[in-house]
């Protein structure tokens, strides 16, 4: 008895149910909104990177405009001969050029001789041969393809520059001039990446596919890895995870260069844990009222129950009487549910199931093997209630119920008052003989019976029918049928089918 009452059980359960499916909520809504910032932040970068990517060739896809424009000149006017003037002409057209373009370190045209022509003019440059360099030997071998190198320019004093270089072909009869190369200043190239603000902290730079850096603002960054990335971004663009870094990157320079933006996984996590921190101060603070509701609501039981126990002890209520109260308080309740249910199917003359439940019943009866219909018509009715009024009509149809339900015993037996002074009855699980042989004794037993009135005889018609194998209207009006053939040949009488 006093585990029964004992009410903070369920109240823990309860508040830990409440308390468990909210974190557990919580928890899920932080992992989707951790995945979307996650998802944004990459798409930021991806943008980032391909904003640099499209300035990038921007600014050297016009260099390498002038570069073809140039080769196409140098081809038609410069064919390394004794010609003083056509080489002037040369050398003043390129000078031209070089002064407009604003990068541009020098201009050098080389053939395969190692005779070449630098602008601007250098004294004492005779023995160097630009054969040695790394553009000149990718460029002589191709035909129409600019490409990007880094060398060095010993004239400018310049470690590193950018060179632009493309082969020299005449268009005339196709033979080879050597080739053209501009020196872009590295420096320009550089102020560019430093030039556009991230949108995360993080390290942008450019390299070739070989795994070799090509412009850095200034990281230290390993060869290995610079392998390593190289291995992984084949593609034109593309994001990828690696050593706990998020790369994005993009091809510029006819795809032979990558632009490469690097970000560590660290500052990632740590700006989605700022965009989710919002979430679990909410839950925490969630949590605390939920706290605060459980320890209220137990302590408001508690003084409840107290309240009890002290009217108990002080004579208000009699002892070991509180939860008979309680127990009392709901079966009332119940008895008052199942008589207002009995109510709502129950006839209150006749003591029998109404018309509704009958409605309801009957669906169900039809479906099911071996049962029964039967309607009962009291003979002469209208007669009773002339004669001897409505009063002694009703105590005659209640009279008749009685009966019935007296005589059915323990039979699967349903007794329906189905309208005026008709009944109904449902047989269940019974053979068509017992069925036929209780209305028969419920008859005799009506046609029988004494009333206090003088000369008041009461008698009743049926018509029974198997149900199932028709639809519903079909096996009533064969019941209805048979109950009138038994008023239609004298009354007082049964007929079955």
């Amino acid at each position: 008895m006093i585990e029964s009452l004992n009410f903070r059980r369920p109240i823990n359960i309860c508040f830990s149910v409440i308390a468990a499916t909210f974190i557990l909520v919580s928890l899920l809504i932080a992992h989707l909104q951790w995945s979307a910032s996650e998802e944004a932040y990459k798409k930021q970068n991806r943008v980032y990177i391909n904003n640099i990517a499209a300035f990038m060739d921007t600014y050297l896809g016009g260099y390498q405009n002038s570069v073809r424009e140039m080769a196409r000149i140098a081809a038609d006017q410069h064919k390394f001969e004794d010609d003083a003037d056509g080489s002037r002409e040369l050398r003043s057209w390129m000078i031209e050029r070089l002064r407009i373009l604003p990068d541009a370190i020098s201009i050098i045209h080389a053939d395969s001789q190692g005779r070449f022509i630098r602008l601007p003019y250098i004294e004492g440059a005779s023995s160097w041969d630009p054969r040695k360099e790394p553009w000149f030997t990718i460029s002589i071998e191709d035909s129409d393809e600019a490409h990007f190198t880094i060398s060095r320019d010993p004239f400018a004093n310049k470690e590193r520059v950018i060179t632009i270089s493309l082969p020299v072909i005449n268009g005339t009869d196709g033979s080879n001039n050597g080739v053209l190369a501009l020196n872009l200043d590295i420096d320009k190239s550089t102020k560019i990446l430093d030039s556009i603000v991230p949108p995360t902290k993080s390290r942008t730079f450019v390299m070739n596919r070989d795994g070799e850096m090509v412009i850095n603002p200034g990281y230290p960054i390993d060869p290995a890895k610079l392998k390593a990335l190289a291995r992984y971004a084949r593609d034109y663009r593309g994001d990828f995870v690696m050593d706990s870094h998020y790369y994005a990157y993009r091809s510029i320079a006819s795809q032979s260069w990558l632009v490469v933006h690097e970000v560590d996984e660290k500052e990632l996590n740590g700006l989605l844990w700022n965009q989710c921190l919002n979430i679990f101060w909410g839950m925490l603070f969630t949590l605390v009222v939920l706290f605060f509701c459980w320890w209220a609501t137990r302590a408001a039981m508690n003084t409840i129950f107290m309240h009890i126990a002290t009217s108990i002890r002080n004579g208000a209520i009699k002892p070991a009487a509180v939860e008979e109260m309680i127990f009392e308080e709901i079966h009332n309740s119940r008895q008052r549910q199942e008589k207002i249910s009995h109510e709502a199917l129950t006839d209150a003359l006749t003591g029998l199931k109404n018309r509704r439940s009958f409605d309801a019943d009957v669906v169900q009866y039809n479906n099911e093997p071996l049962t029964y219909l039967a309607l009962i018509d009291i003979d002469n009715f209208k007669k009773v209630n002339d004669t001897w009024g409505h009063a002694v009509g009703d105590m005659v149809l209640k009279t008749v119920s009685e009966l019935g339900l007296r005589l059915r015993g323990l039979e699967n037996i349903t007794l329906y008052r189905y309208g005026g002074e008709e009944i109904a009855v449902l047989f269940k699980g019974i053979s068509q003989e017992k069925a036929q042989s209780y209305l028969e004794k419920w008859r005799i037993t009506v046609s029988t019976r004494k009333f206090r009135e003088n000369d008041l005889k009461i008698s009743f018609s049926a018509g029974l029918s198997k149900m199932g194998g028709a639809s519903l209207p079909e096996v009533i009006a064969r019941a209805d049928k048979l109950l009138y053939q038994a008023k239609k040949t004298g009354k007082n009488k049964i007929i079955a089918s």
